[in-house]
């Protein structure tokens, strides 16, 4: 199956690397885990043809043993590249398309492959080997000047660690987990028998309306994720599959990659510029990256003069990708949606086309790089304002007038439990406190709780949330044979746009709270820390 022009990582069909059956035992295919290899072995699978080892090949495969040519040929080129200038235009010009022949000779066959990361982290370590080994020996280089270059190395490899930790998978929306969560409570009743279940009811279709069903995964996801076809699965605001890192950038990992990059060029620069500047004394680093007379006149310095060129070939395509990272986000718009937009011809070229308009998400420059920053990947995590309160309970009728708007604070454990904290002013200038551990159940999005000072059960579920903006909750309230409907909306700030707060108006209405008990608190004073 061949690749349309600008086709987005986000398939309609389902789509293999490549067809397994026609390799021994399947092992030398990457649909296969290396667990299948052995099961095939050990039911004595007859062969067709090829390798004698059907595990040894998957072994193989899954070591990147390939790469180990690669590695050894880099250094080796560079210094041939550095015997003459002529030989060094020849092999610098040429040394792009012999690695991607090389990847596509050995990896052609791989959804996921090490091979381009483990490319770019041999090259850094070597450049550094380089620059302690021949440049620092030169005495230009002072001690400040190394911690600055070690410094950033160690900072560009910590954040691409942390990018690698993950994008941000859909597992299970919270749109599912809503709708699991109500058959759960189906049979429950109001006290007063005007309560029906949110259970038995569905969400608002405003709630739910922008997100879709992933027609490789087959279930809900949020706005702006998207299905991954290397990976395999859908993320969070998906932004493309980046082979230098063998990853996907997506909601958890798009600031860290961003950050990686930037390291790593500002990095490289300031390492290229010191290098030049200690062989070529006499020339202006620009100048001396085009002119350097006299540097093939010694084998060390004509290897740091092309290695300095490899360099600036390689910061050059990142800084090219860097530059079109934070147009997108001045945009507010995803590679991914860039690539739909050209496909579907729904959106406009701007820059000379460095970035394609989409004009969906984008709420100017300032507000586009405030949510960028702020994004959270489907955490509750932090300080939240309750602005709106609806319940059937009795006491609420006596104390609505009262009752003024309070924060809370959560904190998700390491288990999964989610840690919470509430504090109100009261008129006299105390606080009002309150905290709980609310336990996780196998429905995501869903936690139980017992409140001491009530002494009820409380099954909490998160309706709908925009985690850098506002989040709806739907707690049942048991103690006896008494049931209590509590529903909230949170806000990161004081203020929730007048759709959000007619939503929650709407979502309480329909989970059985009469109208006069759907209350919005008004502005108060916070609470010093606790």
């Amino acid at each position: 199956m061949k690749w349309e022009k600008l086709k987005p990582p986000e398939p309609d069909d389902p789509m293999c690397c490549c067809e397994c059956d026609i390799y021994q035992y399947g092992c030398c295919c990457d649909c296969e885990d290396l667990d299948e290899a052995f099961n095939r072995w050990l039911k004595h699978k007859p062969p067709h043809s090829g390798c004698q080892s059907p595990v040894l090949g998957a072994l193989i495969d899954n070591l990147e043993i390939s790469m180990i040519p690669a590695l050894v040929l880099l250094p080796l080129l560079l210094r041939a590249a550095a015997l003459h200038y002529l030989l060094g235009i020849i092999i610098l010009t040429a040394l792009p398309s012999l690695v991607l022949w090389y990847y596509y000779a050995t990896h052609r066959k791989r959804r996921r492959t090490l091979f381009f990361l483990t490319l770019a982290l041999y090259s850094l370590a070597y450049m550094y080997y380089l620059f302690i080994t021949e440049i620092l020996p030169r005495g230009d280089v002072s001690q400040l000047q190394v911690c600055t270059v070690t410094a950033g190395m160690i900072l560009t490899i910590g954040s691409l660690i942390h990018t690698k930790r993950g994008p941000g998978f859909v597992i299970t929306s919270l749109f599912q987990s809503h709708s699991q969560g109500e058959e759960v409570n189906k049979d429950s009743t109001h006290l007063n028998g005007s309560f029906q279940s949110a259970a038995s009811s569905s969400s608002p279709p405003a709630l739910t309306e922008h997100w879709s069903r992933c027609s490789v995964c087959k279930t809900m996801r949020p706005p702006r994720a998207g299905h991954c076809r290397t990976c395999g699965s859908c993320v969070k605001r998906l932004d493309h599959h980046c082979v230098w890192i063998n990853s996907c950038v997506g909601q958890a990992n798009h600031r860290s990659f961003l950050l990686t990059l930037s390291v790593f060029v500002l990095t490289s620069l300031y390492g290229i510029s010191l290098v030049l500047c200690s062989i070529c004394p006499q020339q202006y680093v620009m100048t001396a990256l085009f002119y350097c007379p006299g540097v093939y006149s010694q084998s060390s310095t004509a290897l740091c003069f092309t290695c300095a060129w490899y360099s600036s070939i390689v910061t050059g395509g990142l800084l090219y990708l860097l530059v079109v990272q934070v147009i997108n986000i001045s945009f507010n718009v995803t590679e991914r949606e860039a690539q739909l937009a050209l496909r579907n011809k729904t959106g406009q070229s701007r820059l000379w086309g460095l970035v394609i308009d989409t004009g969906e998400y984008s709420r100017g420059f300032c507000q586009n790089w405030v949510e960028f920053l702020t994004m959270t990947d489907a955490s509750m995590a932090g300080k939240w304002y309750l602005i709106g309160f609806a319940t059937n309970a009795q006491w609420f009728t006596v104390r609505r007038a009262s009752m003024k708007m309070g924060t809370a604070v959560f904190t998700p454990t390491a288990d999964g439990d989610l840690d919470m904290s509430y504090a109100s002013l009261t008129p006299d200038g105390s606080c009002w406190r309150m905290s709980g551990l609310a336990k996780r159940t196998d429905v995501p999005g869903r936690f139980r709780y017992t409140s001491e000072s009530w002494e009820n059960d409380n099954d909490m579920r998160m309706v709908d949330v925009k985690y850098d903006e506002y989040a709806l909750t739907h707690t049942i309230k048991t103690k006896g044979s008494d049931i209590t409907i509590v529903n909230k909306l949170y806000g990161r700030g004081v203020d929730l746009s007048p759709d959000l707060l007619e939503k929650f108006r709407q979502f309480s209405l329909e989970t059985g709270i009469l109208p006069g008990n759907v209350a919005f608190l008004p502005r108060n004073g916070e609470c010093p820390p606790a």
